[in-house]
């Protein structure tokens, strides 16, 4: 064989003509002279276009039903356990001393920020840029404290979701989209806005009402685009919970903040730049600029266990306290609500929540107050659901909310309902937060105001008119803002459900983000049988449990035996499907309680661990051996049984907090047993502390700390989930406070991601059954999943020797949204390397692979990949490098490439040229 350069007639793009003594071998070689061709095609001799590998993976979607609730009871559950939930929450937020400490969330913030970044670029097990997807539910929005208007054009408008962060629409809440998903903190408890071109936008971040399930700010955001960005002003950043802001109607540049921690009003001269405390108290909860005077202003201060008005008269530089009539309203439920009445100058309306929801009156600026209502007649408001509005035309018409709206046309002496809805009702949702009036409101020919509750976002094009059966549109459709509490999903029928803050248990077909109300109430645990995915299990709050059995359409109670049900239980009590058997189910209450058949007409219960002082947070079954069971308690203790399928299974201390006691006296978040090794587990704690998540690899007796160190390490917040992969032992994946978090290596290093549900809290994260697709759900941005598919690499066979060797082809990983670096070595310098990639590995232009292409004068040398995308690259080191560009599309995740190099070298064989090594491309994430 020559080493000089082949015959003239020979060329690398179309090969001499070959004896043809088989028709295959002819067919071969016009296959080959085709594929050749391919140099004749302009392309881009670095990058490879491959967006049309997205539509070749695209996945194929089913319709599903969308079925009305039937429910089982008698009584519908009402929708909002505000007090249970926030004694709960904060039971999962304290340390091993009791203690809350509000400081120590800005820490792991900024722990989970430094994650982040470290990790901007990288995927790591399978959590990256481009792989989450929201599920929704599109049709049910969240709890919602803050709605502001554009005057300049009303149909843009800007909603605060109390877990989800700051949402836009521009065409008057027919759809929503979120500002910013990154934001550093998405719980907007209130907005402010200042017209102009553009407008100006203030941002509460913390929920300061004392509901439990508050999430906690940092401070005060401002936007000076027109809401497009959002940025932190630097001396609020300490602010856990801003729960009003107003802007003075004279000067924009005076602005006014209600917090609590640190609690009172503070005041700002200079647009939110400096902030001085002008009155001090526990808190502030609503304060308000007078319309027609801006050195007026009056709040609701909590101070000394009594809510009181206190009064201003210089543009809020100093404050006094009213007079009479609201001076000293006992306890927290006493928060009052205050509104002007803008056509009376110096009349100023309060719903005060400790007298029920009765209305006050001033007429002097709030020094002096005079009960309106009647004891006994009023809204029920109190200290969750509060709100009031005046009619700024009419000063005897007003509206107020408590669980349901009222309104009067007397000046608060007689209310009358108006609104009667529930879960996914065309109606206001139960629990009022605010009436808006639209800005062009005149009380003749623009009746229309807005509402805000526990269910988002709604509409009356006439509050004169409206009742409670006419007159509402729903305005949360593509609000995504649901708070969820736990979750489950079927691989198989790409089922998922889960229980809500306020919005119910809700249920999802495969193929769509609408969800169905399986059951109504709060929400909690949940978890599907598998082996008949028709049978749905959930929970009404303290451990009531309620089954659908046809796939989420309704749902009915299947507590009775559970005697601690609805009294001694968690507010969102543990539920858990035997792993092994899914007939059998376990219910954590103060007892453990467990029924082997959950699918019988009545089910039978029986408490198999008793109660001890505190009531059960956790539950775990290991995969593979039913009797192994664990289970956590609220203050940290930890037991274990190795009969758990027994009658009276027997129990062992894992952790009693006396004698032994191995873990820190903290909530157990979550209990997970190795799928591998019953003698592992993973256990997630509370508490806003560097350790909360541990692992034993012998049954409990020892533990060590998988938290991890600095910008590769979980924030120090609580744990709430964890979840072990189906296939790859050491990929982990928790959910915390600040998003969910994944590790390649069993918990050595940690990594998050700036995409899907980021900053936020995530209350579950788990596997759909049978798969291994991951679902997060947030407690703030509804439901989210992705497919974690590693990306993979596999030879598909050996290249043929040349002048320098064989030429070997080496990728990098192919990772969705990323580029793969393709490198092949070995080749002879100063000629022509042709990247071949292709979608087939089996057949290419009907032709089978692989081929061997010995008849073609390339003895030894085998074709593996069809050549759907050829590239040519001329190299002068004997190295060539191409790179293929990924789509970002989900699409495309378990797609395959394959790659070979075919390569001039002339006089190595009669062809002369060369073929690669081949190697298969699987993307994942």
């Amino acid at each position: 064989m020559r080493a000089s350069a082949p015959p003239a007639r020979r060329s690398l793009c179309c090969p001499a003509a070959t004896p043809q003594p088989a028709f295959v071998r002819m067919r071969q070689t016009l296959v080959l002279c085709g594929l050749l061709a391919a140099c004749s095609v302009p392309t881009d001799p670095e990058r490879t276009d491959a967006h049309s590998l997205a539509a070749r993976a695209d996945l194929q979607q089913r319709k599903a039903r969308n079925a009305e609730l039937h429910r089982a009871r008698a009584t519908t559950p009402p929708p909002s356990g505000p007090d249970g939930a926030r004694l709960w929450r904060l039971e999962r937020w304290r340390d091993e001393n009791g203690v809350f400490d509000p400081s120590l969330v800005d820490v792991a913030r900024a722990e989970r920020d430094a994650n982040a970044a470290f990790h901007d670029a990288q995927d790591v097990a399978g959590i990256g840029r481009f792989g989450w997807i929201e599920r929704g539910p599109t049709n049910i929005g969240g709890r919602t404290r803050s709605l502001v208007i554009d005057p300049a054009d009303t149909n843009r408008m800007w909603a605060g979701a109390v877990g989800g962060g700051i949402w836009h629409s521009t065409n008057a809440g027919v759809s929503w989209s979120p500002v910013d998903d990154r934001m550093s903190n998405l719980s907007i408890c209130s907005l402010a806005l200042v017209p102009g071109t553009p407008v100006t936008l203030y941002a509460g971040t913390g929920e300061g009402f004392y509901n439990g399930d508050a999430i906690v700010g940092n401070g005060v955001y401002k936007s000076t685009d027109g809401g497009v960005t959002f940025t932190k002003l630097a001396a609020t950043a300490t602010w856990s919970y801003v729960n009003r802001i107003a802007v003075s109607p004279a000067n924009p540049q005076i602005v006014l903040a209600a917090t609590r921690s640190p609690g009172g009003i503070h005041r700002s001269i200079d647009g939110g730049a400096s902030w001085t405390l002008v009155r001090s108290a526990t808190a502030c909860m609503q304060i308000l600029f007078d319309p027609n005077d801006a050195q007026k202003c009056v709040a609701d201060v909590y101070e000394s266990s009594v809510h009181r008005v206190v009064v201003s008269t210089n543009g809020g530089a100093s404050w006094t306290n009213a007079s009479t009539g609201l001076v000293a309203q006992s306890g927290t439920s006493g928060r009052i609500e205050l509104c002007y009445a803008r056509s009376v100058p110096g009349m100023v309306y309060a719903s005060c929540g400790t007298d029920g929801g009765l209305i006050w009156r001033s007429t002097d600026g709030g020094a002096n107050w005079t009960q309106q209502t009647p004891v006994g007649s009023g809204s029920g408001a109190a200290w969750y659901y509060n709100t009031l509005w005046v009619d700024p035309t009419d000063a005897n018409f007003l509206v107020t909310g408590a669980y349901h709206l009222y309104k009067s046309t007397n000046g608060g002496v007689s209310l009358t309902q108006i609104s009667n809805g529930y879960i996914n009702t065309t109606a206001p949702h139960p629990d009022q937060h605010q009436v808006v009036a639209d800005p062009g409101f005149n009380g003749t020919t623009n009746l229309r105001v807005w509402i805000t509750n526990d269910g988002g976002i709604y509409t009356a094009a006439n509050i004169r008119t409206v009742t409670s059966s006419s007159g509402w549109t729903r305005r949360e459709q593509s609000y995504r803002a649901s708070q969820f509490y736990g979750a489950a999903g079927d691989g198989t029928t790409g089922r998922i459900t889960g229980g809500t803050q306020d919005n119910g248990h809700l249920t999802l077909q495969s193929g769509t983000n609408t969800a169905q109300l399986t059951y109504g109430g709060d929400g909690g645990f949940a978890a599907i049988d598998w082996q008949n995915p028709n049978y749905i299990y959930g929970e009404y709050v303290y451990a009531q449990v309620h089954r659908s059995t046809n796939g989420g359409a309704s749902a009915g109670y299947i507590d009775a035996g559970i005697t601690e049900a609805g009294s001694t239980a968690n507010f969102i009590a543990p539920i858990l499907l035997d792993p092994n058997a899914p007939s059998r189910l376990y219910v954590g209450a103060a007892s453990l309680w467990r029924t082997d058949n959950a699918r019988a007409a009545t089910v039978a219960w029986t408490a198999v661990k008793p109660a001890i002082t505190s009531n059960i947070s956790a539950i775990a079954v290991a995969p593979g051996n039913p009797d192994i069971v664990w289970v956590g308690h609220n203050n940290g203790t930890m037991y274990k049984t190795a009969n758990g399928t027994a009658a009276a299974p027997t129990w062992t201390a894992v952790d009693d907090n006396a004698g032994t006691n191995p873990l820190p006296n903290r909530y157990i978040g979550r209990i997970v047993i190795d799928r591998t090794n019953p003698q592992i587990a993973f256990v997630g704690l509370g508490g806003f502390n560097g350790d909360n998540l541990r692992k034993t690899v012998n049954g409990g007796t020892t533990w060590t700390d998988l938290t991890g160190v600095g910008a590769t390490g979980l924030p120090s917040a609580p744990v709430n989930g964890i979840a072990q992969h189906p296939t790859l032992a050491t990929h982990l994946y928790v959910a915390t406070d600040f998003g969910v978090f994944a590790s390649a290596d069993g918990g050595i290093t940690w990594s998050t991601s700036n995409d899907g549900p980021a900053d936020v809290s995530v209350d579950e994260v788990v596997f759909m059954h049978g798969s291994t697709t991951l679902l997060a759900a947030t407690h703030g941005r509804g439901l989210w999943t992705i497919a974690i598919r590693e990306p993979a690499i596999t030879p598909l066979g050996a290249g043929c020797a040349g002048t320098n060797g064989v030429p070997a082809l080496f990728a990098t990983a192919p990772t969705l949204g990323a580029n793969v670096n393709l490198t092949c070595t070995s080749l002879r310098p100063n000629h022509v390397a042709l990247f071949l990639v292709g979608f087939s590995s089996t057949n290419w232009l009907g032709v089978p692979l692989p081929v061997d292409l010995a008849p073609l004068g390339m003895p030894g040398c085998t074709g593996y990949t069809s050549a759907d995308l050829v590239t040519p690259v001329v190299q002068t080191t004997g190295v060539a490098q191409h790179t293929i560009a990924l789509p970002t599309a989900q699409t495309a995740l378990g797609a395959a490439l394959h790659v070979q190099v075919l390569a001039q070298d002339p006089g190595v064989n009669p062809f002369g040229g060369v073929l690669s090594s081949a190697l298969s491309l699987v993307v994942g994430n």
